[in-house]
């Protein structure tokens, strides 16, 4: 029995290392008493990022959660289409931007951009445990008296089939994003009102990741 239940839990183990994969999880958040006034705010949600295709989809997928809960949100590419992404912008460019945003109307912002990336190599395992046998035939051949216990064990199996160690080495990326969310009603040193990060590993795709980091987002618009 005892080989029997140490054959499930390696088997168990080896799957669930098998299983793993993209991965999206909170690495810090934090928000102010301010923050709850971001709902009653035109807020204009920008991602930063050279990808348009990504930036667009991210930008209306979180401005639609945002409308859904009564948020007056706006996408940047929509409200500007004619602002380009640039890795370093000087302090009149920012000041340009930011002049442009208060102008229109817009007190909020909630900004997303790619924080980090960085790669780690990552090993699965699986095999190393024995599968079949031990039905309850052998349980009668096997156990029926001493002798034939005695005389007849070896080892692991009972007739299952041994199935060999194996291990896959891969070089997976780590994604750091950020997405931040500011009052410009407020004074300077004030406006930052919430934040929140998140890894990202192995994102196979934008589908992927995007529901569950969105969600992470909108959680700091619960009461």
């Amino acid at each position: 029995m005892k080989i029997l239940k140490l054959s499930l839990v390696l088997l168990l183990v080896s799957s669930l290392f098998v299983g793993c994969g993209t991965s999206v999880k909170v690495a810090d958040q934090w928000k102010n008493d301010n923050f709850a006034a971001l709902k009653n705010e035109k807020v204009l949600v920008i991602h930063k990022t050279p990808n348009e295709v990504n930036k667009k989809r991210l930008e209306q997928d979180l401005a639609n959660e945002l409308r859904a809960i009564g948020v007056d949100a706006t996408e940047a590419y929509v409200a500007f289409p004619n602002i380009k992404y640039k890795e370093k912008s000087t302090p009149e460019e920012i000041q340009a931007s930011i002049d442009k945003i208060t102008a229109a109307g817009y007190n909020g912002v909630i900004l997303t951009v790619l924080k980090d990336k960085d790669q780690q190599v990552e090993t699965t395992t699986s095999g190393g445990y024995y599968s079949g046998g031990y039905y309850p035939s052998y349980y009668g051949r096997y156990y029926g008296g001493f002798g034939s216990y005695y005389g007849g064990v070896y080892g692991y199996g009972y007739g299952g089939s041994y199935i060999p160690p194996s291990s896959t080495t891969k070089v997976v990326d780590i994604f750091l994003l950020e997405t931040v969310s500011y009052n410009l009603g407020l004074k300077d040193g004030e406006q930052l009102v919430g934040a929140v990060s998140v890894k990202i590993k192995d994102p196979q795709s934008y589908s992927g990741v995007a529901g569950k980091y969105i969600n992470i987002v909108m959680d700091q618009f619960a009461e």
